[in-house]
């Protein structure tokens, strides 16, 4: 799977002692952090390969690697989350690297751990057991995390190490014992925490959130191993989840009461009063971060996702369950993808079936040439004609129907096709070329059996119709959701649902919105100015707000 990192035979082996180490570590390129945990990496390999004894002395230089790599291997996580639209090869690169790290890492303490069990007796690390088991909890739990940022399935093999890593802590009596995993750690932990940390997330990498969110979740987990408990017996009042610790799976929920020994229950109902505190408080006016939200939690997308994830953990009968059933059906639909090729798809098939003398809304060159000097130049007028007789290849996919329901579409795609697929990205759909645009969004995205992969479609009622949008600065009166949004005043495209009950909704680029924002809308046969309300949805690129007509 790491192929991507080479090992140097002929290098000396910088992991071959304490003091090696340490000053091999101080020797990697400072300015290009990449680089560095690359070599990490493939040293890594090295010593996990090497074929040598499990010693004490080889134990202390993975732990110090392990603790001195950790802020490269941050830094490197941050980049991976602050970058949702980076390209599917630096993606690629960066998801390998950290989680090469993770594997590597992990892989070497569960070896030690192994060697352990195996010779209780005989060892020289018993003192750091604890310690080495609570890190190689954390490093599965990283593995798997990693692995939900691209809606991979956790194999079997894995959830039983990671529960075999449980019950050893169990069966030497310090599963609960709470000391700093790590020096830089700003609080303690436990065999127990880490172990109901990497449960609790279990649930919500189904292929729901996007990384951001898994990873907000998780960084909330850090600091609510309070509220939760894990129990070797039955409470039917308290537990709504259990682990099979014989079984290579994650949680599942409790519809019996049943009680074996290699069960373990876990309550969740503190959390979950916890988390309707946290929506009391903010609903009453408290900052996120003073909550323990962190700075990256926003409103009010951040109510729908603590809504989620209450429900993801509630019990079985007050679980939201699916309004409308899916059927199972056939046929293949055309498929376009993101706002901008939805919208320029779209005014171009208007123009075609207009006809070029009976189009009546104007390019945003033609709206600059106006505005600057009062009517439309001949440079201008050619430069339209050219690109009017010049074929716009759109991106188009045609993809094979599963499953349909009132609100949405089951979609099964084969091996790595259209990779660009995740949770978020707006789409149009037909089943025939003269067949009308409609809108759906990605909502769920989950890799089944044979490399395929299942997505999950919410469809978008009403019909969307093209608009055009041209800011009035005059009016402005918000904040924009994106710095970059600043002096973003050339005209741009938008998506209106006129026949929606929910009221005005129109959807544009993330960038141009903002609270109270007024725009010039331009239709083939009518204008208006509208102020831009409260925002409903947003996702990759695109923003759902609803607005009022003005003046």
């Amino acid at each position: 799977m790491f192929g991507f990192f080479k090992r140097k035979k002929n290098d000396e082996d910088p992991l071959s002692d304490l003091k090696t180490v340490s000053r091999w570590m101080q020797n990697l390129p400072a300015g290009d952090i990449y680089s560095a945990q690359e070599q990490v990496v493939q040293s890594l390999i090295q010593f996990n390969h090497a074929g040598l004894g499990m010693s004490k002395e080889r134990l202390q230089v993975l732990m110090h690697l392990d603790e001195q790599a950790r802020d490269m291997q941050f830094s490197l996580c941050g980049q991976y989350l602050r970058n949702p639209r980076m390209s599917k090869v630096i993606e690629s690169r960066l998801w390998t690297a950290i989680h090469a790290f993770y594997w590597e890492i992990t892989r070497g303490y569960h070896a030690f751990l192994m060697d352990f069990v195996a010779n209780p007796g005989g060892s020289k690390i018993q003192a750091v057991v604890p310690t080495i088991t609570a890190r190689a909890l954390r490093g599965f739990a990283d593995i798997f995390k990693w692995r939900y940022f691209r809606y991979e399935k956790v194999e079997e093999k894995l959830w039983l190490r990671l529960h075999n890593l449980y019950r050893i802590s169990e069966f030497d009596g310090f599963q609960n014992n709470r000391f700093k995993l790590y020096p830089s750690d700003t609080s303690s932990s436990s065999c127990t925490e880490e172990y109901v940390q990497a449960l609790l997330l279990s649930p919500l990498g189904a292929g729901s959130l996007t990384p951001k969110q898994i990873e907000m979740v998780d960084h909330w987990l850090d600091n609510w191993s309070e509220h939760t408990t894990l129990d070797a017996s039955f409470d039917a009042e308290r537990h709504y989840y259990l682990v099979d610790t014989n079984k290579g799976q994650g949680l599942r929920h409790i519809r019996a009461g049943v009680n074996e020994p290699t069960y373990r229950y876990l309550a969740t109902d503190q959390v979950l009063e916890h988390l309707r505190q946290i929506e009391r408080a903010l609903k009453s006016g408290a900052a996120p971060v003073t909550l323990g939200l962190g700075e990256e939690f926003r409103l009010p997308d951040g109510y729908d996702l603590l809504q989620y994830v209450a429900n993801e953990w509630a019990p079985v009968g007050e679980r939201e369950r699916r309004v409308s059933p899916r059927q199972p059906v056939q046929g293949r639909w055309e498929v376009l993808r993101d706002l901008s090729s939805i919208c320029n798809r779209m005014s171009r098939e208007s123009e075609i079936a207009s006809g070029p003398s009976s189009r009546q809304t104007l390019s945003p060159d033609e709206i600059l040439d106006i505005k600057l000097y009062g009517f439309v130049t001949e440079r201008t007028k050619s430069a339209y004609q050219q690109r009017s007789q010049q074929p716009q290849e759109i991106p188009l996919e045609r993809w094979p129907l599963h499953d349909r329901s009132d609100t949405g579409l089951g979609i099964v795609l084969q091996g790595e096709d259209s990779d660009w697929v995740k949770v978020g990205k707006l789409l149009a759909l037909r089943m025939d070329p003269g067949d009308i645009w409609h809108l759906a969004i990605i909502r769920r995205l989950t890799r089944i059996e044979n490399n395929q992969r299942k997505i999950g479609l919410q469809t978008l009622n009403g019909v969307a119709q093209l608009v055009q949008l041209q800011q009035e600065q005059a009016h402005e009166l918000g904040y924009a959701v994106e710095d970059g949004s600043y002096g973003n005043t050339a005209p741009s495209m938008g998506l209106i649902f006129p026949e929606l009950e929910q009221g005005n909704l129109i959807i544009l680029e993330t960038a141009r919105y903002a609270h109270g924002r007024v725009f010039q809308m331009m239709q083939q046969t009518s204008e208006r100015y509208i102020r831009l309300e409260s925002a409903r949805d947003k996702g990759d690129g695109w923003l759902m707000a609803t607005y009022a007509t003005v003046g």
